[in-house]
């Protein structure tokens, strides 16, 4: 297995974007920010939104977005056919396992929000 995301399992298209943010569901736990929507296709993608205006400092904007990629990438088959943009919320500093289980938690309460629609 690489450790890397595959390209195909990303959004990087600004209209996927802006469908996204437009159709999708939203939600948010203590440390995260998602919107999801159904992909319409055999797999899920994820999109990162890390906001200079919440942290300023690159090396913490990447540290959301190496959590993030991991938890997405570790757990991809159990989220089928979702897309995904995520955004961190500013808060105090805790762990790393923390901030991931905070993710996972949100991301399959979002898989049962969007195939219930």
């Amino acid at each position: 297995m690489t450790s890397s995301l595959a390209h195909g399992a990303r959004i990087t298209d600004s209209k996927d974007y802006a469908h996204i943010f437009k159709k999708g569901f939203h939600t948010q736990s203590r440390f995260w920010k998602v919107i999801a929507s159904d992909s319409g296709k055999s797999f899920s993608r994820l999109g990162l939104a890390i906001s200079k205006k919440q942290y300023k400092r690159a090396v913490d904007r990447n540290l959301f977005k190496r959590l993030a990629r991991e938890t997405f990438r570790n757990n991809r088959d159990d989220i089928e056919s979702i897309d995904f943009v995520i955004m961190v919320k500013k808060s105090a500093c805790t762990d790393n396992i923390e901030i991931t289980k905070d993710l996972l938690s949100l991301m399959k309460n979002v898989k049962s929000q969007v195939h219930s629609k």
